[in-house]
This record gives C-alpha cells, structure tokens and sequence, in this order.
C-alpha cells in the first residue's frame, strides 16, 4: 500500500512539473515474461507494471511500479511443486533517446534502480532489498499522444549474504502523453 500511495505523490509531482517550459508528461503501462538468470529455485513467469513519464531534455524519468510472479522450481527437494516468488518493485528508471510519442521509431537506451520485495507463503520467504537494471528498447508513435514501446531489461536484486537474483525480463508497453 505504501509502495502505491508513492507512486501516486510521484505521478502527482510530475503533473505539477508539466507547466514548466520544455517538460513533456507522460503515462504508461507494461507487461510480459520475466525469466531467471542462473536459478534452479524459480521458472519464468509473468511480470507487469505502471509508470509515470517526465521529459526533461535529452533525459526522460520514469517512476514505476511493477509487479512480477516466477513460476515454481525445477527441483522438489524442499516441498513438493513448490510455487516461486511474488516480487513487487518500484524505482525509478533514467531514459536516453526516448522518442517520447514521436511517430518514427526511436531506440532508447536506459538503467534503474528499485526497491523489489519478494515473498512466498509456501516457503515462509520475506525479503526487501535494491535491484539495479539496465536494457535497451524501442518507441513508436502510433496516433496522436499514444506511442507503443517494446524492452528488454536485465534485472539484478542484491539479496542477504553478498548474492544477487538476476533475470531478464521482456516488456510490452502502451504508452500516453499529455498535451500532444
């Protein structure tokens, strides 16, 4: 609750930003398949999220929340079909490129840095810890403020003992500007 009550104070600053001169608004929502990097304990799974949008020059910010589900292990040693891990994230991810709504394509490059909690009931799993990522993605104008925009993202969460969950995830994402 107080992940999505921050998320609503950012999007509520970036609409008071946007009568500044030059600044550029936005609004988006994504979803597709995350799938661990080097991890016998989870499998792929699903992975959607929301985010605010704030141009300012050449670098746009983008405030997020988003919400992922790993499918069970490959293994049962522990439990019998164990389920994975529900990870809820929110951050802040810095975009170069970003072609904000304009109709010819725009590849983009960018990096975040988040809070991600993971929890699983069957296992008795609680832990919060930052997460770093980084990709690459490309942006279509498709009508009049609306722009349609693919990711792929690599996403590390630092976890207790030095180690890191590491996983790519592969977005889709419909994307809505003010004022255009």
């Amino acid at each position: 609750m107080k992940k999505l009550l921050l998320l609503a104070i950012c999007l509520l600053l970036l609409s008071q930003a946007g009568h500044a001169q030059g600044v550029k608004l936005g609004v988006g929502a994504f979803g597709g398949v995350e799938v661990p990097v080097i991890q016998d304990d989870q499998s792929s799974g699903s992975h959607f999220g929301f985010k605010g949008r704030l141009k300012l020059a050449a670098i746009t910010f983008e405030p997020f929340i988003s919400f992922a589900s790993y499918g069970g292990a490959d293994i049962d040693e522990v439990i019998d079909d164990p389920d994975g891990n529900s990870i809820t994230g929110f951050g802040l991810d810095a975009v170069l490129f970003s072609g904000f709504g304009a109709p010819r394509p725009a590849v983009f490059l960018f990096a975040g840095i988040g809070s991600y909690s993971a929890d699983n009931d069957q296992m008795d799993y609680d832990q919060s810890d930052i997460g770093y990522s980084f990709g690459l993605g490309l942006e279509v104008g498709v009508a009049k403020g609306i722009s349609l925009e693919g990711r792929g993202r690599f996403l590390a969460i630092n976890t207790d003992g030095g180690a890191t969950k590491k996983s790519g995830i592969v977005t889709a994402g419909l994307n809505y500007h003010f004022g255009m």
